[in-house]
């Protein structure tokens, strides 16, 4: 029964997973052609018309959480949560390659597409390109695989666990909004960024599955 549920999960991870990615190189073919410019022209002004004094600080503070020193420290923590308390080595070791994985192809595909940043009015300064964003593709994978352990290892025990996702989603997307709203990234940038970094969530998830079954087996 579970290499069934495992079977299906796989098929609709990776189906999932391919439709992320076709919306990844339809945005990359993309960049120069008048309907993308004119999408992140509209969704842009859109986001940066509700600047204020209230809420600038409020997408620094998430533009922070997104930032990769900041993911340093939070991963220290997580990992000793789940390494001491739910004695998850693996799920610890995919967290840790699944975030390095994810920097670096981020790392890769700036250098090969060299998108220039914005050139508004920015509330901060960025250097390096701009395809896709980083703080939306690294997120995507770093918080949604920490929300997705702390939910599958909650959920049981405490009535709240729905809460988790919920959170989740709402961080990653707040992230991805202050890119928008600060004027570093364009509204592009920051989907294809989601649509490549939760690509590499649901790999880290599968993986995680196939442990988890595994390990049910041997018991």
């Amino acid at each position: 029964m579970q290499g069934k549920r495992l079977y299906k999960d796989l098929l609709w991870g990776f189906a999932a997973a391919f439709i992320l990615l076709v919306g990844f190189v339809v945005l990359s073919q993309s960049l120069a052609s008048g309907w993308l410019e004119s999408f992140d022209v509209i969704v842009t002004d859109a986001i940066q018309s509700t600047r204020s004094d209230g809420l600038t600080p409020i997408a620094k503070f998430f533009t922070t959480l997104g930032k990769g020193s900041t993911e340093f420290i939070l991963f220290f923590m997580v990992a000793a949560l789940f390494l001491f308390k739910f004695k998850h080595r693996w799920e610890t070791l995919i967290l840790f390659l699944g975030v390095l994985g994810t920097w670096g192809l981020n790392t890769l595909l700036k250098g090969i597409f060299e998108r220039a940043r914005p050139v508004g009015q920015r509330l901060i300064e960025e250097d390096g390109f701009s395809f896709p964003s980083g703080h939306a593709m690294v997120s995507s994978l770093f918080y949604g695989l920490i929300g997705y352990l702390l939910w599958i290892n909650l959920r049981r025990t405490w009535k709240g666990a729905w809460l988790i996702p919920v959170i989740t989603v709402l961080v990653i997307i707040c992230i991805g909004l202050s890119r928008v709203y600060l004027g570093v990234h364009y509204p592009s940038d920051v989907l294809a960024g989601f649509a490549a970094g939760v690509a590499c969530l649901i790999g880290c998830i599968l993986a995680i599955q196939v442990i988890r079954n595994r390990r049910s087996i041997k018991k």
